[in-house]
């Protein structure tokens, strides 16, 4: 079991130490912390982060649907210089469709490891907002389509995606998926995170809701109890953890 405070501040220090910002690494610590209270998948994230190129301000290209797809207007992709991650370019992706602009779903491919990363954000935007805000989680690449397998008509079950949406009134409404709009499977190939502000296009997948209120038991439990962590994970974190203010030698 570990601390509340231990894994926001082993996030926060080994993000710093991996060059992102002050606000950048305490903002992703945030996510990585809501992640863990919710069933893991934060600190797996946060390796994943700290395995990859050090944070830098290289700037993101927001591009259109791509050439002769049938994509739909307000439909982008985000995509980094340096290899989209989910704690760096998806959280933007969530701030641009939540922005009130053109666009209406915004798409970045990336590994995915966990499902809950992006909760602590849309929860704030939508608080904020006062309009609801959501991401697709998609680990598979292979998610079915409205169109189906592409010809293959036998092809195996694949592990489904998730819905996940936040509302102003601090709930979480959570649903599996198992196929996505024909035309966001042209945005990107592989897995990654689609980030949209209306679900009308899911209104037949059943959402399991998540009060405020059970958000905030928790993490009163887990503030007097800790939470439970993957030993091994938790263990290359706080090694990363240490190199903070630590001279290199």
């Amino acid at each position: 079991r570990v601390s509340l405070r231990d894994i926001s501040e082993a996030a926060f220090r080994g993000l710093t130490v991996h060059g992102a910002s002050h606000g950048e690494a305490r903002a992703a610590s945030r996510r990585v912390l809501q992640a863990e209270l919710v069933g893991g998948g934060g600190l797996a994230a946060l390796l994943n982060d700290l395995a990859s190129q050090p944070w830098k301000r290289a700037p993101v290209e927001v591009l259109g649907a791509p050439v002769g797809t049938t994509g739909e207007t307000g439909h982008l992709v985000l995509r980094s210089p340096e290899g989209n991650r989910l704690l760096r370019e998806a959280p933007l992706a969530v701030e641009l469709v939540a922005s009130g602009g053109d666009a209406r779903v915004v798409a970045v491919p990336t590994a995915v490891a966990g499902s809950a990363l992006l909760d602590a954000l849309t929860l704030e935007i939508a608080r904020a907002s006062g309009v609801g805000v959501g991401v697709v989680i998609c680990p598979s690449s292979q998610l079915r389509s409205e169109v189906g397998w592409g010809g293959s008509g036998d092809a195996p079950a694949q592990q489904p995606g998730q819905l996940r949406w936040a509302r102003p009134d601090g709930s979480m409404g959570v649903g599996n998926l198992d196929r996505l709009p024909a035309t966001w499977q042209q945005l990107i190939d592989g897995p990654g995170v689609f980030a949209l502000r209306d679900i009308e296009q899911f209104d037949d997948v059943e959402l399991s809701w998540i009060s405020a209120q059970d958000r905030t038991r928790t993490r009163t439990q887990a503030a007097a109890g800790g939470v439970i962590v993957d030993a091994d994970l938790w263990r290359s974190v706080y090694a990363a953890a240490r190199r903070y203010l630590v001279p290199e030698r």
